[in-house]
């Protein structure tokens, strides 16, 4: 027994030992990966020399002689604080996650090696106007002149525990990462198979039903419609006679939304000055995306030559995407346009295609999947007319589909614009960039010192010969192409509306008369119904007035379905109280809310009672997985006389509604009591509403995921203006926050999720997250003044 004692004893002893040893050196790698913030370095590549003053919350303050020399200082600056997100980013567009996580990253380097985002990065570059590809240059430089002169010991420690080195960056590599967003923020194709697999489960108008384009008498962002273009007229919007049965299978095996982070929100408005209290325009932006480590923004100021603006720059990317340049400001928020259509195609052994009656030779491309730990992998990616056969990565036999997206056009020149606008001025100059964008189309909202407010969502819309868009359409006879796409006379815009203000939430662009097709999946209408409620609740807004608005988790959607969940029949006592809490609700979903707790199990319960048995457990799960599809659907049952669905389509019995809904509570009551115990009044709705933000990819290793992901209980849910949307291996929250103040522009605030830094030990790893989730936004200091007396530290680039 001493001797089974002695081993035990030793065994734990070099446990510890060996623990101690991994967590030194941990420690020390994570140290040597800080960046230098004091001093002077000296780098190649700059054509003078460059200040960088990082201010108390660490947000970088560039000074350069020139926009060349800034957009090198942010490539420099974001490889500094965010490289290894960088390297992740460009790998995931390549379809070169594999080399470095082996096996488990095949599936997605698949995927993104067949719909092609590298080759079509390469094929844009050219594309892009003089100065895009100027600052892009430039930009890369940075980042290069980084990674030349870091020791592999000072890298993240990342590549460290994946020993993996960095390659030089390339404008290309800028490019596909405006690609992967594009494929975050577009998820048509994917609702195109989902529709056909429910219209197979319950038919045409059963789907119809599951999958609505809006909620009723849901906002609209522009009142009326803009003038048609005699040019750039479009055909009918019929949908074609297609058995749904023939795609049901291969539908079954194409990825989720969530499975790729592409379900998301976003909010932004713009008030007028007669709406203020300074009497000058007030820009709100909050960019809702998928909870992440690091965090997806990085704020920075850029200064040099015509170059001087602020706010959320992306690492990856050049320039400020969403913030002011002190005389104009901007956000944006995703349009939900259909620019994704799925073409059924007909094709032989020859690797042909046909299409009118002739057989047309496919494009052919070899990619080799290079896997660590496991032999290479050969990807054959063929693509018709239309685009890439994404069926060939669906494991399902059935009908071959091949992907039309605007954004693999070789003309797609979306980072011309959001480079563009960094250096507008006036409104007409803002136009005029915006209208470069194309793949990746925007709800933007403007104002500027002149006391103008607008809105444009300017892209590549297409114009289709026929149908809308909802289901794959046959390929092979010509009836279904696009007519190219609508013209900029065409795009939803306003300038100085009446109303003096501009809300838009994902919501309808235009009133469904009018003309012409953007999109037939709008997110649900209680964001944009709730913040135009707050708007039009006082005559006058402060800056903090808007970024309490930004944090609003009183839920529009309440005031619809939950008097239609109260018409439930209950006995159970518990069950009683219940209905009795919430018949006192104010439908508010803040953290400590056991009426919220309650509201969202039911809910939860209810959409399942109800849905769930007529499309079958493996359907529900997919469709539930797109928290605003089940939403919308719920609208639609609790504004209808006598909707279908209420009746368990597995008993022999025929429930009504009151009856379902009677049900669904209990089910709500027995899960809560699981989580949280019997007493209903100890319930709290941010006891089981955490928000997690992932590292990729160290959250999926156990030991890892407690230090380098994080954690924090908020309120909210997927339709109130603070969001908490939860789909499958995905949470979306408000990404980035902006209030722009134009009267005086050092009163505007910003906060992104985590922190500025990237690099585990740093205290600006996680030092916003407080903030954050308490809606307090930090000063987005412009004035040199501000600047100057915030500054926390001075780095100097010298050439």
């Amino acid at each position: 027994m001493r001797r089974l004692l002695r081993t035990l004893r030793l065994l734990l002893l070099l446990v510890l030992l060996v623990a101690l040893v991994a967590a030194g050196w941990l420690a020390y790698r994570a140290a040597a990966a800080r960046p230098v913030v004091e001093g002077t370095l000296i780098v190649e590549g700059l054509s003078g020399e460059v200040e960088i003053l990082r201010d108390v919350d660490a947000v970088p303050h560039i000074r350069a002689r020139n926009e060349s020399d800034a957009m090198f200082a942010l490539g420099f600056v974001h490889a500094q604080e965010r490289l290894w997100q960088m390297e992740f980013q460009r790998r995931l567009g390549q379809g070169r996650l594999a080399e470095l996580l082996g096996p488990e990253a095949v599936a997605s380097d698949r995927f993104f090696r067949t719909i092609g985002l590298g080759r079509a990065s390469k094929a844009q570059w050219p594309h892009l106007s003089a100065e895009a590809r100027r600052m892009t240059g430039a930009y890369v430089r940075g980042i290069n002149a980084f990674i030349a002169r870091t020791p592999a010991r000072a890298l993240p420690i990342e590549f460290a525990i994946l020993r993996a080195t960095p390659e030089p960056w390339t404008p290309e590599d800028v490019i596909v990462w405006t690609k992967v967003m594009g494929v975050l923020l577009s998820t048509n194709w994917r609702d195109e198979l989902l529709r056909v697999r429910l219209a197979a489960r319950v038919g045409t108008d059963g789907a119809a039903w599951l999958m609505p384009p809006y909620t009723v008498n849901g906002p609209v962002i522009v009142a009326s419609a803009p003038a048609t273009s005699p040019t750039a007229a479009v055909g009918g919007r019929s949908v074609p006679e297609i058995d749904p049965r023939r795609l049901a299978s291969l539908a079954s095996a194409a990825l989720t939304p969530g499975a790729l982070g592409g379900v998301g929100a976003s909010n932004s408005w713009v008030l007028s000055g007669a709406r203020t209290t300074t009497g000058q325009p007030i820009l709100a932006n909050d960019p809702h995306l998928s909870a992440q480590a690091p965090a997806v923004w990085f704020l920075a100021h850029l200064e040099g030559g015509r170059l001087n603006a602020i706010g959320a720059t992306m690492p990856g990317l050049p320039g400020v995407v969403l913030g002011h340049n002190g005389r104009i400001a901007w956000g944006a928020t995703n349009l939900m346009v259909d620019n994704q259509d799925l073409f059924i195609e007909r094709v032989n052994a020859n690797h042909e295609a046909l299409f009118q009656g002739a057989w047309e030779p496919m494009r052919v491309v070899r990619e080799t999947i290079r896997v660590k730990g496991a032999p290479d992998e050969t990807v054959v990616v063929r693509s018709t007319r239309h685009g890439p056969l994404v069926s060939d990565v669906l494991d399902s036999p059935g009908e071959t589909l091949a992907l039309r997206w605007a954004a693999l056009d070789d003309d797609d020149a979306s980072i011309d614009a959001f480079i563009g606008i960094n250096f507008a001025r006036t409104w007409d100059e803002f136009a005029r960039a915006a209208a470069r964008a194309h793949g990746i189309v925007q709800n933007l909202v403007y104002a500027d010192v002149a006391g103008n407010i607008g809105y444009a969502a300017p892209g590549a819309i297409p114009a289709r010969v026929r149908g809308d868009g909802t289901v794959p359409v046959p390929g092979w006879t010509g009836e279904y192409e696009w007519a190219g796409y609508l013209s900029a006379d065409q795009w939803p815009r306003a300038i100085n509306p009446q109303a003096g203000f501009i809300a838009t939430a994902n919501n309808q662009a235009l009133p469904d008369a009018a003309s012409p097709f953007i999109s037939s999946n709008w997110e649900p209408g209680y964001r944009a119904a709730r913040i135009v409620e707050m708007i039009q609740a006082k005559s006058a807004h402060s800056v903090e007035d808007v970024m309490r608005m930004q944090g609003d988790v009183r839920s529009a959607q309440v005031r619809v379905v939950l008097p239609w969940l109260l018409r439930a029949k209950v006995t159970d006592p518990v069950a009683v109280a219940v209905v009795d809490r919430l018949k006192k609700w104010d439908g508010d979903l803040r953290g400590d809310s056991p009426d919220a707790a309650a509201y969202e199990a039911w809910v939860s319960a209810a959409a399942e009672r109800i849905f769930a048995d007529e499309i079958g457990a493996s359907l529900w799960a997919e469709y539930a997985n797109v928290p605003p599809w089940t939403s919308k659907a719920l609208d639609r049952v609790a504004h209808a006389g006598a909707p279908p669905f209420c009746d368990d389509v597995r008993t022999s019995a025929r429930e009504s509604c009151e009856e379902i809904l009677g049900s669904a509570l209990s089910d709500a009551i027995v899960a809560m009591t699981r989580r949280q115990g019997t007493d209903v009044a100890s319930w709290r709705w941010d006891a089981v509403n955490a928000v997690t933000f992932p590292h990729r990819p160290f959250h999926a290793v156990r030991l890892l995921r407690p230090l380098f992901s994080k954690t924090v209980a908020v309120g909210g849910d997927a339709n109130t203006v603070s969001p908490v949307m939860r789909a499958k291996d995905t949470t979306i929250v408000a990404s980035y926050r902006q209030v722009i103040d134009l009267a005086d522009v050092d009163r505007s605030r910003f906060v992104q999720t985590l922190g500025q830094s990237g690099h585990l030990l740093s205290r600006h790893y996680d030092d916003m997250l407080p903030r954050w989730a308490g809606s307090d936004l930090v000063p987005m200091r412009f004035s040199r003044q501000a600047v100057d007396a915030a500054a926390a530290s001075r780095l100097t680039l010298r050439p």
